[in-house]
């Protein structure tokens, strides 16, 4: 069934926001008023639950909109954490709301006073949060209505906290292993940028004296060192173009799927995207199932979740394959890209009953694979980008130096 994201308005003139199935328009409009919300606008989304034919102006609207409501990650995960430590403790929902949100910041403090008045007045927890999609995802929103439906809230608060603690976790060794890359990369452009600025004219004014031809590499260098001195705004506009370009790119689904596959065959970075990719649908799943909340349901949230259109177009073969009567393990290995040891582990997690636990199990591996490889990761790469900055300062040093080395030919030439 077809998924539906909406704008719509309250009693009380606020602009809520929110996801929903449906056959068509109609079905999902009469579901927003049966809400006493009045619509807005209603679009339909892709599996990945990015809206269909969205152009590259409307997600950056989007985004803007978003950003100006986004709640930091690891501020919910916090949040998350202390609610469920309130809730078992006995302390009622609304006021552990109220008493939490007195240490937040401003933005995610007053989506937790309205949530707090919305459970005051009669609102479930999910209903409420599902208003803020800027702070509580369509995953936290389905774990948590789960944990309603079975009576269990303060488990799943619990399953919860620990899950985004571990979500977290691997975001921060992610990030951690393209930093030093991404250090050195900046060191070597502002190197180069500052030696095409400042050394290479002076080198530049005292080779004039000769009034001889330079060497090819020396006058190339002297070329980039005009269009630095002369065209640099050009040059900045250039890169933006292409990373505007890029980005408008991105919004096509084609294009977004190529990206989505070469950039995990990049060496070392590829392989922690992977299994980073694994083990955030095996938690995710794990999560989901654990909570109560439906496979195909849990199939849909897991592709959204995922961050990578490849994998994302893969689940939701699973997802149609599963709608069919197909077991899952099944489904996961003919989607082709999920390795042995997740589809071994959900057959047997489907033999034994427990493929949540195995599911766990196999996130579990993947994050430390992770972790082994993030720690040994300077001691992988390092060699590689001495060589790479050698180069560059060598081929530049030699393109300075070449003409002294050949200062006899040119005089006598």
């Amino acid at each position: 069934m077809p998924k539906y994201t909406y704008k719509a308005r309250d009693e009380e003139g606020r602009t809520i926001t929110g996801t929903a199935d449906g056959s068509n328009v109609d079905e999902i409009v009469d579901i927003i008023t049966e809400k006493r919300l009045t619509p807005i606008t209603v679009d339909e989304l892709n599996f990945d639950g990015t809206k269909k034919g969205e152009t590259f102006w409307e997600k950056l609207n989007n985004g803007i909109v978003k950003m100006q409501n986004k709640v930091p990650y690891k501020d919910v995960v916090f949040f998350t954490r202390q609610l469920a430590t309130m809730v078992e403790a006995g302390v009622p929902l609304a006021q552990a709301l109220y008493q939490l949100s007195e240490s937040e910041k401003v933005i995610f403090k007053r989506i937790i006073r309205r949530v707090a008045d919305d459970i005051s007045m009669g609102s479930t927890f999910s209903d409420a949060i599902a208003k803020h999609p800027g702070a509580f995802s369509n995953m936290y929103v389905s774990v948590i209505l789960s944990g309603e439906i079975s009576g269990a809230l303060e488990k799943v608060l619990d399953q919860m906290a620990t899950y985004m603690e571990n979500v977290e976790a691997m975001r921060q060794k992610v990030k951690g292993a393209m930093r030093y890359p991404t250090f050195i990369a900046g060191f070597v452009t502002v190197m180069v940028v500052g030696i095409l600025w400042k050394l290479v004219p002076v080198f530049e004014n005292m080779y004039g004296s000769f009034n001889k031809a330079l060497p090819g590499p020396t006058q190339m260098l002297i070329s980039l060192s005009h269009i630095i001195q002369n065209h640099l705004f050009m040059v900045v506009s250039i890169v933006l173009l292409i990373i505007i370009s890029f980005k408008a790119g991105m919004t096509n689904i084609k294009f977004k799927t190529v990206v989505h596959k070469y950039i995990l065959y990049i060496p070392v970075f590829g392989s922690i995207l992977k299994k980073n990719i694994w083990a955030t649908f095996c938690r995710t799943m794990s999560l989901l199932m654990d909570s109560g909340t439906p496979i195909l349901q849990a199939i849909e949230i897991s592709g959204a979740i995922v961050g990578n259109k490849m994998y994302s177009d893969s689940l939701e073969i699973v997802y149609n394959q599963l709608r069919t009567g197909a077991m899952l393990s099944q489904s996961l290995k003919e989607s082709g890209v999920f390795p042995v040891l997740v589809t071994q582990l959900t057959a047997t997690g489907e033999e034994a009953g427990k493929v949540d636990d195995l599911l766990r199990k196999a996130a579990e591996f993947y994050e430390r694979e992770i972790r082994v490889t993030v720690d040994s990761l300077a001691s992988i790469i390092e060699p590689f980008l001495i060589i790479i900055l050698g180069s560059v300062v060598g081929s530049i040093l030699f393109a300075l130096y070449l003409p002294i080395f050949t200062i006899g030919k040119l005089l006598s030439s």
